[in-house]
């Protein structure tokens, strides 16, 4: 395992795991901790770094908005200023900008060191993890119990993990999963379907309304069948 941390000598600096197994497979790259309330995604990705039966190349940053994820806020502050900084969501500032300064404006820079470092990478497959306050069918619906596609290439995989997660994983009572193609301007899904769209991209939605015990153990879940099933393929 490579390990190097991004963002060096700020309060920003979180870390990279890098696998490389002697076993040929594809390359893919796995982002959590982009809103930090959204703490299944990250503490499955936390998880996710000890995994040792990887092939081909991993690239992990399982904390990547890492002050955000202290706080277990969206973005530090949430619209109110942090010690004299206002943040902004980090999920609508990708691809970032290199050029800023990191005391005045840390979201574009976070949002950059983030897009460089994945698009570096350049993997075959980027998967990013998140969690939205509800499902999809609440009747005030959210984007909870979704996956969703960045390009027309990811959706035929998206529609495979939702049906192995919901023929053997999803419990009884749970609402099953769907897909979709919804994300905002500004977010890596949306960046980075639109600027490769022959890789394969989606994000994780698991919804906060279920304990978060479940949500993690969905993420790892819908994960697990991503590596055993369709990226073995």
């Amino acid at each position: 395992v490579e390990t190097w941390n991004i963002l060096q000598n700020s309060i920003y600096e979180t870390a990279v795991y890098k696998f490389t197994s002697n076993v040929p497979g594809k390359k893919i790259a796995i982002v959590g901790g982009i809103h930090g309330d959204e703490v299944a995604g990250w503490k499955a990705a936390l998880q996710l770094k000890e995994r040792r039966n990887f092939t081909g190349e991993v690239l992990i940053i399982p904390q990547a908005n890492i002050l955000a994820c202290k706080r277990e806020e969206r973005y530090p502050g949430y619209g109110e200023a942090v010690n004299g900084i206002k943040y902004k969501d980090l999920n609508r500032n990708f691809p970032g900008n290199p050029n800023v300064d990191i005391n005045k404006n840390p979201t574009e820079r976070i949002s950059n060191a983030i897009t460089e470092t994945v698009t570096d990478f350049d993997a075959d497959i980027i998967i990013d993890l998140h969690e939205s306050r509800r499902s999809v069918t609440d009747p005030k619906p959210l984007l909870g119990d979704l996956l969703i596609y960045g390009n027309v290439k990811s959706s035929i995989f998206c529609e495979e993990i939702t049906y192995e997660f919901n023929k053997n994983y999803k419990l009884p009572g749970e609402v099953s999963f769907g897909t979709d193609q919804d994300a905002p301007g500004g977010a890596f899904n949306q960046y980075f379907g639109e600027k490769f769209p022959k890789k394969v991209v989606f994000t994780v939605e698991t919804n906060r309304q279920l304990p978060e015990a479940r949500r993690i153990e969905q993420q790892s879940q819908l994960l697990s069948i991503f590596f055993e099933t369709i990226w073995s393929e």
